[in-house]
């Protein structure tokens, strides 16, 4: 927008602004002076040029159509009538579109004498365009936009360029977006190069399917099962290139309904053949060499996929796929795994492999004159890796993919001169997965910083050749698949604190202008939401109901964007509805009801123990909300007369963790079928042991009421109750301690858990002190109100220093077959830090929690080849990065300074406060989830406390066999950070310093929590405690 806006100040007008993501504008709305009208001017191209442009400018003239309401007239203009004097154009306005090859282009730029364009400066570039507003270009043409291409694709993305600044989305048939209608579109006098793009070779992976692009594609030929032919292909193609992709694995998965599976190649034999006339360049993946889906591969016909024992059927197999390619544009996959995506058959694999290469060499040397003739591939995937960790490295020509590690993590990037050898790096990385330790398939979950974080270092690090994204059925992955795209062509352009920014425009293109700006909070806490857990991932016990009010304050969020998301589509326009409805409101109101079921089955479940009432209502409402899970998969279907039916088919609500007959071994796959388990119950007309009463209490984070559900009379004292000998267990309704560095407000929550016919009366009686307040104090519950939350503050003006009690406040209730007395405890402390304290302080007795980016103090690293603060490594605050934390995460930067000296020196301290001392002070450190990209720089830290040593600690432990994940890997890696454990041991009151360091920039911290008394003391959770208190002025 910097561009536009330095533009209208040079004018000294109003341009209105274009709806084009990242590109500098060269269309707008308004004239301005020595801009053109191209609205309805007539579109040239050259009938020499790639068909791919061909087209593209037919595309241009429908997006036009729909934009304008007016198609514009589309010539192919021959060389013949290029030799006229005359190209008798219907308007004196023209848009001329093409590579430097096309006849029109090189007329214009004066095949190199005279030229009206200069395309000298994109000439041998690579997918770069050039626009520029040209007078009188061709005879008969008094003026033009003229888009240059240095090759197919740079002219064919210069086109759709146009298109999108004119008003049409890339997501105009895959999400339904309309075209933005504007009756004047004007070319700005000005001219524009884009390109080169970051990475060479961007694109897509169209994976698993099964059931829901199969069933969608079907259900819109009113078939049974329908091949993925070159009518899916051309909305695929059309969608990539508006986002500048040329890349692609077509999809592949094997199925039994029917047999084999998605075959690109045969399926549609006209498959090939338009993806190279659009530009699109046809790899396979990683498991499928010489351009041959696996499911052509018939084991009853041509035997085992087995190289040892099958080699001469295999060979013949690759070569004829290799026949089959002729001189298209592809980039052919290398190696060989075994059969369903598993390790290669034969104890000897890198023998094994190193003979499959030579062969496959040996065939394009056939074909192609040279075994480096064509672009190869070879993608270290899963045991893939060991083998190059252990020595097996193709030909210099081939490029290697590193993947991520099926959840998001990179495993592993360039190190050495890895990133010059002449095939260069690339990267595979999921935003879904089917495998272990559990699929996700159902909804988006890339939570952009995350994505971002992991793209740009892979970027910095040279793996830059080749970017490919398993989008899954591509819906509905349309923003992490656009912003994916977005970062290979123009890096630079996106920042970690850029990234409200770029969803504010995405929502302006593909939504409106006038709800972006308030879609982008909206998006943006949902992006932290889906990036705290995948939603497969999710169970009833994820999430605390007990500590912190962690499910409490996740589902308050999440219902907030329900809320604000459901008000919105009904303010949307109908032309709007279908767009909004799947990249918005489906999205958000289905995650949203996926958590409310979750939560609500804990909730119910921890009522039940506690024998509520409520737990009957709170069951149904789980079930109700199920229930409405269906309706918005149905909404879903019935959009656009059925355009969409079937592709939100993938099943998502299970029974975690696994269950019989087969336990953990089958926890990984999707389920067939929704289902909904573990509602409990009370019986409604049935009293509580009449010793109890029918009315309890529960003190936040107690577990005392639960307790209550099972009675010993002969043991467990009546009411008032009392531990009994029992410290360890809480039996008293006993709240947290409350100090003025903790929560501002406690709750209990007095419940019916008897005859509901019966109300009940209750009251809180006064208690001892005046600085306590209670609200309310008394009530009824009954059938319409089975529980009462209360709520408990404290005026720690009036609070005594150094006040250190329990407070001790009565609860009776009416009628009781036994009198009911019962008494709440509120412990109270009133301790207070020096006034010159800036730092946190103790809460409750129990712990301290803080989030990265808030230390005191920082120190840069000493030595290395940077000697001012402003640029040696030191920690900054990464903005968003985060799934524990608010305020972002920390890492060293400069990045690639901090990698290429000792960057350990560098620290940040957090200023600490004891109340007490402690025998046992304990750390639980959060850090976002990563991979040791690098084996000679394995991700290192340490946490100390005051003058302790440096004691830098390995964040994942060493893997079996070089090349592998982790041991922590499988049992933690959903949890999207890693948890460290780090001992002090006696620590005395008072103020204390922690002392932070890492040895690498792709370590980021997001929280520290400190136990005060031990591991006895820790409450653990998912997220871990909220940030405790910061006091004074941090610097």
């Amino acid at each position: 927008m910097r561009l536009l806006w330095s533009l209208s100040v040079l004018l000294g007008v109003r341009v209105a602004p274009c709806l084009a993501l990242l590109e500098e504008h060269f269309i707008t709305f308004d004239s301005v002076p020595g801009s053109i009208d191209i609205a309805r001017a007539e579109i040239l191209y050259a009938s020499n040029d790639f068909v791919g442009v061909g087209i593209a400018a037919q595309s241009l003239a429908s997006d036009f159509l729909a934009i304008t309401g007016s198609k514009p007239d589309l010539r192919n203009v021959t060389l013949q009538q290029l030799s006229r004097r005359n190209v008798n154009t219907t308007t004196n306005v023209a848009i001329i579109v093409g590579s430097v090859k096309s006849s029109l282009i090189q007329k214009i730029a004066g095949n190199g004498t005279q030229p009206k364009l200069n395309i000298g400066d994109i000439t041998g570039k690579w997918e770069t365009f050039k626009t520029a507003v040209v007078s009188d270009p061709l005879p008969g043409v008094q003026s033009a936009l003229v888009i240059a291409g240095s090759d197919k694709r740079g002219a064919i993305f210069g086109i759709h360029t146009l298109a999108e600044q004119a008003g049409q989305s890339p997501y105009h048939w895959f999400a339904d977006v309309p075209a933005k209608k504007h009756d004047k579109l004007y070319a700005l006098p000005k001219t524009t190069v884009h390109g080169e793009p970051s990475v060479k070779y961007r694109g897509l992976f169209i994976n698993d399917e099964e059931p829901a692009t199969t069933l969608w594609w079907a259900r819109r030929h009113n078939a049974s099962h329908y091949p993925l032919d070159t009518e899916y292909y051309r909305h695929v193609f059309d969608m990539m290139l508006r986002l500048k992709a040329n890349y692609i694995w077509p999809a592949m998965w094997r199925s039994y309904t029917p047999p084999p599976g998605q075959i690109f190649f045969t399926d549609d034999p006209e498959n090939a053949q338009l993806a190279d006339d659009y530009g699109i360049v046809v790899s396979t993946s990683h498991h499928e060499p010489m351009q041959r889906a696996t499911n052509e591969w018939n084991v009853t016909e041509t035997g085992p996929w087995d190289w040892r024992r099958n080699k001469d059927n295999v060979t013949k197999f690759m070569e004829e796929g290799i026949k089959r390619v002729g001189y298209k544009e592809v980039y052919i996959t290398m190696g060989m795994r075994g059969p369903n995506d598993g390790p290669i058959v034969g104890d000897d694999a890198l023998d094994i492999l190193r003979d499959v290469f030579e062969v496959e060499r040996g065939i394009f040397k056939k074909y192609y004159g040279s075994e480096s003739a064509v672009n190869q591939v070879w993608t270290l995937y899963k045991e893939v890796q060991t083998y190059y960790a252990a020595g097996l490295d193709p030909p210099q020509d081939v490029t290697l993919i590193f993947p991520d590690d099926n959840a998001g993590n990179v495993q592993r990037l360039p190190t050495g001169d890895e990133a010059s050898r002449a095939g260069g790096i690339g990267l595979y990385y999921h935003f879904e997965y089917v495998g272990s330790p559990i699929s996700y398939k159902w909804q988006n979950i890339a939570n952009l910083p995350k994505v971002y974080k992991e793209l740009m270092q892979a970027k910095l690090r040279g793996a830059d050749r080749i970017w490919i994204m398993n989008v899954g059925d591509i819906k509905p992955m349309e923003l992490p698949y656009a912003f994916a795209m977005d970062l290979a062509w123009n890096t630079s352009s996106i920042s970690f604190e850029s990234i409200p920014e770029y969803l504010t425009l995405w929502a302006a293109r593909d939504i409106g202008e006038e709800y972006a700006e308030a879609l982008t909070p909206i998006l943006m806490e949902w992006g932290h939401l889906i990036g705290m857990r995948r939603y497969e991932a999710v169970s009833p016990g994820t999430y605390s109901t007990f500590y912190f009010r962690e499910a409490e304050r996740v589902l308050a969020r999440w219902e907030a964007l329900y809320d604000q998301v459901s008000a919105m589509k009904e303010r949307m326009p109908e032309e709007l509805v279908p767009a909004f409805y799947q990249l918005i409101y489906y999205p958000i109101v289905s995650g949203a009801t996926f958590y409310r079921v979750q939560i609500g089955i804990a909730q119910n479940k921890k009522f039940a123990h506690e024998r509520r009432n409520s737990a009957n209502g709170m069951a149904e409402q789980v079930r109700d909300l199920f229930e409405s899970d269906y309706d918005l998969t149905h909404g879903f279907d019935i959009l656009l007369d059925g355009k969409w039916s079937g592709i939100m088919a993938q099943a998502k609500y299970d029974d975690l963790p696994g269950y019989e007959p087969y336990g953990g071994f089958r926890d990984w796959p999707n389920p067939a079928r929704d289902m909904l388990s573990n509602l409990s119950y009370v019986s409604l007309r049935q009293d509580m042991q009449y010793t109890l009463g029918n009315m309890g209490i529960y003190a936040e984070e107690s577990v005392n009421a639960a307790i209550q559900g099972r009675w010993s009379e002969s043991i467990d004292a009546s009411l008032p109750s009392s531990q009994l000998g029992n410290p360890e267990r809480e039996w008293t309704p006993t709240l947290p301690v409350m100090d003025s560095y903790g929560p501002k407000v406690r709750f209990v929550e007095l419940f019916m858990r008897g005859d509901y016919r019966v109300p009940i009366n209750w009251t809180i009686g006064d208690a001892p002190v005046d600085w306590i307040t209670i609200n309310p104090r008394s009530g009824i519950l009954n059938e319409g109100q089975y529980d009462q939350r209360v709520n408990i503050s404290v005026a720690w003006d009036r609070v005594p220093l150094g006040f250190n009690e329990t407070v001790v406040v009565p609860v009776t209730a009416t009628p009781s077959q036994y009198r009911y007395l019962d008494y709440l405890y509120i412990p109270v402390t009133n301790q207070r830090v020096p006034e010159d304290f800036v730092g946190f302080p103790e809460v409750e007795a129990k712990y301290i929690s803080i989030e990265g980016p808030h230390y005191q103090r920082s120190s840069p690293a000493t030595g290395g080849n940077s000697t001012t603060n402003s640029t040696a490594v030191h920690f900054e605050r990464i903005p968003f990065l985060g799934t524990r934390t608010e305020s972002g995460s920390l890492a060293l930067r400069p990045y690639t300074l901090a990698r290429s000296i000792d960057a350990t020196t560098a620290s940040v301290e957090y200023d600490i406060y004891l109340f007490n001392t402690t025998s046992a002070l304990n750390a639980t450190v959060y850090i976002n989830g990563c991979l040791d990209t690098d084996p000679n720089l394995p991700l290192q830290f340490s946490l100390s406390l005051d003058d302790q040593p440096a004691n830098f600690t390995r964040v994942l432990g060493q893997p079996k066999n070089a090349g592998d994940l982790p041991p922590e890997w499988n049992p933690t890696v959903m949890d999207n950070v890693w948890q460290k454990k780090v001992s002090f041991g006696k620590v005395s009151e008072g103020r204390h310093t922690l002392f932070w360091r890492a040895n690498n920039p792709e370590l980021y911290l997001e929280k520290i929590v400190l136990w005060t008394r031990g591991r006895e003391g820790e409450r653990e959770t998912y997220l871990g405690p909220p940030e405790t208190m910061l006091v004074g002025d941090s610097a």
